[in-house]
């Protein structure tokens, strides 16, 4: 997966870095020179960022008029604690319009700290645009600032080094995520910034737990957790020990696992107390207590978030269907399908508020710009939020273009791969069928002219051309055939019986039946739709053994109307438009 961004989108960034601080330049020429009092609020600002990031922002938003008015030096810094100030009270960053500015300035002539500040931030801002390849280009440049024994910068540098490597992350790319989940630690410790320190370590761990690596991550939550401890940090410790858990459990070392939870510190935040009952519900099913393990996921569900009661949803289904409770895994199995839609919904809503969030930005703007007295700063200032809503409005249909051209992609090449292999077997037929007649021909008309070597080659060749034909059609009789026998096999059978409740083994089965039967079908179905997930393969799965929704309901904790929109979602997620559960079927038993 690329982490550049896209074109149009960095034509427009690069024009206006160039552009933008210019104006601004001239903008600021008649502003006023007096900045005493502006920097006094922002020195007090400053000092409560790390501590009191709310009293921070809150000087910000009382001043901002009076600070930007003092000169063009003020309100670069204006820009940095600004962002920094929502960075840390934890408001989503919708514009990269000042942060930009400021940090083309310091680049060409700001301090070290002002340059990793501003380029930290600049990154942080390009994280919640999602313009990943924006972002890591400024956390290299945050890290490549060359402050050796500053304790500060170095405290920037861990944080730039940190952020890259969840970007990393992000894309599924652990190895790069390991090496600047390293840089980060190194950091922190030149900055004596112990809290780094043991997220850092915390996030090594974690990397080499995504790279499968289970016996190097465990000592690096081990020594996370003893820093954690060693400075008394509760939370910190608790959420190591319950990750250190979680490891423990996937390698089956249940008594350390054990131990692990049961330490003296408890969480407090919702969050947390979320983590702590599903990390005992994961303790619970492998020592085989479903019971507890449904009872403490049913209690983490009343701390979480809605996309996390989605998946504890799912969860809760299976365990329940385990313990042979249909009916109450099928509540929760309904639970899962209104939690996705409400998650769906929420991921659109997100799009739409942050252009909203843009617009008020802008609003805000435009009334500040009505106060300012010079025609060219009003001029700045407007040129800012064209480029605002441009950038917002390109990065929006840049994302909804680039989903609309993937599942275009997806089924040209379905379209594509069914069209050129009915083609090629005719025109290979056809060719064979010419070129056989051909040889005939040719030995029919010149048998006496022709020696008797080249006799047999063309005897020979026609004869080759005569067996890949008939092998053509030995396989396709043989696939036929195999479909056939598909029907007498005990696991079709089993799947078609009214009463049985089919198990994952047997569902396995299932698909190496299926695979055989048709061509590897779910694999090609994987090349195809790599984004398809395992209940979405299960369906299509059913679908092609030749069950219908009522017999799909029979054996799972699916109610009729959820299959329904299940295969009507599907249908749209793999063709990019709208279908039934009928058109879904079809597209299924054809592929």
């Amino acid at each position: 997966m690329t982490l550049t961004p896209l074109t149009p989108l960095t034509t427009i960034t690069s024009l206006t870095t160039r552009i933008l601080p210019f104006l601004l330049l001239c903008a600021t020429f008649f502003s006023c020179r007096d900045g005493g009092r502006a920097e006094g609020i922002l020195r007090t600002a400053d000092s409560l960022m790390e501590e009191h990031p709310d009293s921070a922002l809150a000087i910000l938003k009382h001043d901002s008029l009076e600070i930007c008015r003092s000169g063009k030096d003020f309100r670069l810094w204006y820009a940095l604690s600004r962002t920094e100030a929502d960075d840390k009270c934890y408001i989503q960053h919708v514009s990269d319009s000042s942060i930009r500015i400021a940090a083309g300035c310091y680049d060409s002539y700001g301090s070290a700290l002002q340059r990793v500040r501003a380029d930290y931030l600049l990154g942080r801002v390009y994280c919640d645009m999602h313009l990943y390849g924006h972002a890591l280009t400024s956390f290299n440049k945050a890290i490549a600032v060359d402050a050796e024994n500053d304790s500060v910068i170095n405290r920037y540098k861990a944080r730039a080094a940190t952020w890259a490597g969840y970007v990393y992350e992000v894309e599924g790319l652990h190895k790069d995520a390991l090496r600047y989940n390293k840089l980060a630690y190194g950091y922190a410790k030149k900055a004596g910034a112990q809290v780094t320190e043991i997220y850092s370590l915390r996030d090594i761990g974690r990397s080499y737990r995504d790279l499968k690596r289970n016996d190097i991550a465990m000592p690096y939550y081990q020594q996370a957790a003893k820093k954690a401890k060693a400075i008394d940090d509760a939370n910190l410790y608790n959420m190591v020990m319950e990750e250190l858990a979680g490891i423990y459990i996937e390698e089956g070392r249940l008594d350390e696992a054990y131990a692990a939870l049961n330490t003296k510190f408890l969480a407090t935040t919702d969050k947390d107390i979320a983590s702590h009952y599903y990390i005992w519900a994961m303790y619970f099913e492998k020592i085989g207590q479903l019971d507890s393990a449904v009872a403490y996921d049913k209690r983490g569900m009343k701390y979480s978030e809605i996309s996390i009661k989605r998946d504890v949803s799912l969860d809760l289904a299976r365990l329940l269907m385990k313990q042979g409770k249909r009916d109450e895994a099928m509540e929760y199995y309904e639970k899962y399908s209104v939690y996705s839609d409400s998650v769906e919904a929420s991921e659109l809503k997100e799009t739409s508020d942050m252009l909203s969030q843009v617009e008020k930005s802008i609003d805000v703007e435009r009334k500040n710009a009505a106060l300012a007295s010079s025609q060219l700063r009003l001029a700045a200032v407007m040129s800012i939020l064209v480029v605002v809503v441009v950038i917002a409005s390109v990065a929006l249909l840049g994302m909804y273009l680039k989903r609309k051209r993937k599942q275009r992609e997806q089924l040209e090449r379905v379209r594509r791969y069914r069209l050129e292999r009915s083609m090629k077997e005719k025109q290979r037929a056809q060719q064979n069928k010419e070129r056989i007649a051909l040889l005939e021909n040719e030995l029919t008309a010149s048998n006496q002219t022709l020696s008797e070597l080249r006799q047999e080659l063309i005897r020979n060749e026609a004869e080759m051309l005569k067996y890949k034909d008939a092998l053509t059609a030995f396989e396709q009789k043989h696939g036929e055939l195999l479909v056939a026998d598909l029907a007498d096999t005990d696991v079709y059978k089993l799947y078609h019986d009214p009463v049985a409740k089919p198990t994952s083994a047997d569902y396995h089965m299932l698909v190496e039946a299926l695979n055989k039967a048709y061509g590897d079908f779910t694999l090609r179905l994987k090349e195809f739709y790599p984004d398809i997930r395992s209940n979405e393969m299960w369906i299509c799965c059913m679908v092609k053994a030749g069950l219908t929704s009522k017999e799909i309901c029979n054996i799972s904790y699916y109610s009729y109307s959820s299959i329904g929109m299940a295969k009507v979602r599907l249908y749209g997620k793999m063709l990019g438009k709208k279908g039934s559960s009928r058109d879904f079927d079809t597209f299924i038993r054809d592929f």
